[in-house]
């Protein structure tokens, strides 16, 4: 992960606009069904150090205030455990976090909660449609007027629905 991380720095500073990290595989990854503790605590572990100097070194460089930086993910993971007995936990794609780092996202701060479980969404939700329109303001995209063909008609990525959430944005 730190390799990725510093070429993903030094990709930025060629002037690449768009760079992905990937952290896991085939043997090794954060679609863990059982020992979910085991196996997310030795992911954050190869995650966290990385990814922080990734943030610092673009912050001392000032590439930080321009760089959109995320921490995604395809699905949050249940609160409860899948099985009678089981460590490990389903897809959950109604509740799940993610982080967003620079180009004027607000730094330090947590936006939404579940509710005490975790399993619904509580309060200052942000539905697929606007956490898509507020990235792509973030990139200076205006989410109503990017469209693409599809199926015989121009279409949105945030269909008729996304706002971008404010209080998001520094």
């Amino acid at each position: 992960m730190a390799k990725n991380c510093l070429l993903a720095r030094r990709l930025l500073e060629q002037g690449v606009r768009f760079v992905q990290v990937f952290h896991g595989g085939p043997a090794k990854n954060w679609d863990a069904h059982s020992n979910l503790i085991g196996n997310h605590g030795e992911m954050a572990k190869e995650y966290d150090q990385p990814v922080a100097a990734l943030l610092n070194d673009l912050d001392a460089r000032g590439m930080l205030e321009d760089t959109l930086v995320m921490g995604v993910t395809e699905f949050g993971r249940t609160p409860v455990a899948q099985g009678a007995g089981k460590k490990g936990r389903d897809h959950h794609p109604d509740v799940f976090t993610c982080w967003l780092a620079g180009a004027g996202v607000k730094p330090g701060f947590a936006y939404g909660e579940s509710d005490e479980m975790g399993y619904q969404p509580g309060t200052n939700t942000v539905s697929i449609y606007d956490f898509h329109a507020t990235v792509l303001h973030l990139l200076g995209i205006d989410h109503k007027k990017l469209t693409f063909y599809h199926n015989g008609i121009q279409r949105r990525l945030t269909d008729v629905h996304g706002q971008v959430v404010k209080p998001l944005l520094s």
